[in-house]
């Protein structure tokens, strides 16, 4: 139950709105941490003199939660942004694989010698299902009419796969 209710308030705090809000009330009590350093001539000028004997400790957990909670949030971007790339780096060096593979460069090369024309390769086949998962192709259609006992679906080349097919041969 903590758990749940400690990972809404990190996803709430983790948006871009809440962002801004954690920013603006962090620089909001800098500010007015800073004014301690007045004269008390400016401060009763500004009347916040009573607002600072009030009110200042408030100011300062304000400071320092924004604060903490900016580091986590900026820090947990950091992460995110450090996994996606390793993962488009993986995505990448396994669809470079899958032109490594004989089999798979055969499925491609059969696409692409029907392209812009749908081929029909087997649904089952453990290639066609790497070349779908790593975006090299993709079903036509929806829906098709297909034996149960040996299903064929149509497929076509998706863009990334035509262009690495277009420079293999331009060479």
């Amino acid at each position: 139950m903590i758990m749940k209710t400690l990972d809404k308030v990190i996803d709430v705090l983790g948006k871009p709105i809440n962002f801004n809000i954690m920013l603006a009330s962090l620089l909001t009590s800098l500010f007015l941490l800073a004014t301690n350093f007045l004269p008390i001539k400016y401060l009763k000028r500004l009347h916040l003199e009573k607002f600072l004997d009030n009110y200042n400790y408030i100011v300062l957990i304000v400071f320092f939660v924004s604060f903490f909670l900016l580091v986590i949030h900026i820090s947990s971007r950091i992460a995110k942004r450090k996994k996606d790339i390793a993962f488009n780096k993986f995505y990448s060096k396994q669809q470079d694989s899958l032109f490594q593979d004989e089999e798979a460069l055969k499925i491609l090369e059969d696409l692409y010698a029907e392209h812009p024309q749908a081929v029909y390769l087997y649904m089952y086949n453990q290639k066609v299902k790497l070349l779908e998962q790593y975006g090299l192709i993709a079903k036509a259609t929806s829906q098709a009419i297909v034996n149960m006992n040996n299903p064929h679906f149509p497929y076509i080349l998706q863009p990334i796969a035509e262009e690495k097919l277009k420079a293999m041969h331009s060479h």
